[in-house]
């Protein structure tokens, strides 16, 4: 017995020791040491968002998201549509039609730096609800405009307060899938363009060739094409009453030290998604992404420029101009049909004449005595429909094609495809069936060339430079589209061949300069 109590006593002495000299070293006691070598390792982002599933949540975040993506093609298309009206109401002359959808794409561009820096300082869903609720609101001043000048006010503020929310909008989606989930849900968004180029025309069927007129206060007064443009404003007002009820980004959130609100985010997607009550969820605890060198105000700027500063010099500088003068004449010319064709189908469907005798009258300045809306019928808009839903199939083909022969030769022949449907369309424009024909394969092979150049540029650059070359090449693409709306009308003033031989040859110098682009098919990102 005295022996065993001496071996233990020993036994005592020897474990006390390391014991005291770990809580000189940690200053933690024997006991939280044990704690502390039970807990698991604190999850990173991935980790967390791919342990919540996939459910209800996300199901119900596409459906929320639908109408903001409804409310991004009404809000740069709804003015083409109602300029068959509107035209006689403000006195319109072609090139003043071509200014005011302009004006919406130039508020775009002016707000492209203001907004991103304002998402990554004060959150993705302030941002999503303010600026879709603001750009709802500016949208029913524009549906009150009673001149030419508050029409051009309106519409450029609108493209302001728009294209910072949805631009955030994207990333939003993008953070709240599970990586192997991102790029299946973003081409799905896809679709969701697809269904509001559909459906847009047909609401304009239904209210543009109505005769509506009356006057509220003695003061307003309303036509058709006032009541299409009230009606879609209430959709980016609904997309920013239906975010608030969905949650703050917690990618977010963890960027900015909040671990406790992202986890909370994390475990009520977990419930909403598997049922399961919060206290179930794997992930305990998530490592600290802050740090030290995160700033704010200016410093914050003068650390994402030093981060950025090598995008705009060699070796990112040369390939980044040439993709961005690529898609810059892309959108040149695609956006330039697209925006154009409601008021081209109007022309030729009200008397079932040719594109080149339909465009020849608008030469001549409309007077407010002879001036008469160009009639519109069923058939106009479904045309209009028809052209929004025929990219599908072209995305369809094109995923199967990209991998296989290589994105820049899909770009170039996409490009070279559309120049020649363009450059026929004075010839072979003989009806409004084959000027549909050609629209819709000339805009479908557009598409797929802006999603091949997009894939490039991810391709292209590295992670840390990705964003903002992204950024670059959708304002250059803008650029070309303001170009090309006001050009348009101004080359209509100098025959029918003028406008189309222009924009075949812009797209045809593109498709070719394609084949400089180098060969990213199947690259990895870097």
């Amino acid at each position: 017995m005295v022996t065993a109590r001496s071996e233990a006593q020993e036994t005592g002495v020897k474990e006390e020791i390391p014991h005291d000299h770990l809580f000189k070293v940690t200053g933690l006691s024997s006991t939280n040491l044990e704690k502390l070598a039970q807990e698991p390792e604190p999850s990173d982002f991935e980790e967390a968002i791919a342990a919540t599933g996939y459910g209800k949540f996300n199901i119900a975040l596409m459906l929320c998201s639908l109408p903001a993506f409804w409310s991004s093609v009404s809000v740069t298309s709804s003015t083409s549509y109602i300029f068959t009206r509107a035209q006689c109401d403000m006195g319109l002359s072609l090139l003043d039609m071509g200014t005011v959808t302009a004006m919406t794409y130039g508020g775009m561009i002016s707000s492209a730096m203001v907004w991103g820096f304002l998402s990554d300082t004060l959150g993705r869903r302030k941002i999503m609800v303010w600026g879709f609720f603001c750009s709802g609101l500016v949208e029913v001043a524009a549906a009150l405009s009673q001149n030419f000048p508050m029409l051009l006010v309106t519409r450029f503020a609108s493209g302001f307060l728009f294209n910072g929310p949805f631009a955030v909008l994207i990333s939003y989606i993008a953070e709240l899938h599970r990586t192997e989930l991102r790029a299946r849900i973003i081409l799905l968004t896809s679709l969701f363009y697809t269904i509001a180029s559909t459906t847009l025309p047909l609401l304009a069927w239904a209210i543009l060739t109505k005769e509506w007129d009356f006057t509220l206060f003695n003061s307003l007064t309303f036509h058709s094409w006032n009541l299409f443009l009230l009606a879609t404003a209430l959709m980016p007002l609904l997309t920013g009453l239906v975010f608030l009820c969905l949650p703050e980004s917690p990618k977010f959130l963890m960027s900015r030290g909040r671990n406790e609100e992202a986890m909370a985010v994390f475990r009520k997607i977990y419930t909403l998604n598997t049922g399961k009550p919060v206290e179930e969820f794997p992930v305990k605890t998530l490592v600290e992404e802050k740090n030290d060198q995160q700033g704010q105000g200016l410093a914050a700027l003068r650390g994402g420029w030093a981060q950025l500063a090598p995008l705009f010099k060699p070796p990112h500088l040369k390939w980044l101009a040439l993709v961005c003068m690529i898609h810059q004449g892309c959108m040149f010319g695609s956006n330039t049909i697209r925006l154009w064709y409601p008021q081209l189908a109007a022309m030729i469907g009200s008397d079932s004449k040719t594109l080149c005798s339909a465009i020849a009258p608008a030469n001549q300045p409309l007077g407010d005595e002879t001036c008469v809306p160009i009639a519109t019928d069923m058939l106009t808009y479904l045309q209009s429909a028809a052209v929004g839903a025929g990219s599908v199939l072209t995305y369809g083909i094109g995923g199967i094609l990209v991998n296989r022969c290589g994105k820049r030769v899909v770009a170039g022949f996409c490009n070279v495809a559309s120049a020649l449907m363009i450059i026929m369309m004075p010839f072979l424009g003989n009806s409004a069936f084959a000027v549909v024909a050609m629209v819709t394969a000339a805009l479908a092979f557009t598409s797929l060339c802006g999603a091949s150049l997009s894939s490039v540029i991810v391709d292209l650059f590295p992670t840390s430079l990705r964003v903002m070359a992204m950024s670059t090449f959708l304002m250059c693409g803008r650029l070309g589209t303001i170009t090309g709306t006001v050009i348009f009308p101004a080359l209509i003033e100098y025959g029918c061949l003028p406008p189309f031989l222009t924009i075949g040859a812009v797209l045809t110098v593109c498709g070719l300069a394609c084949f400089l682009v180098p060969n990213t098919t199947l690259k990895k990102l870097e």
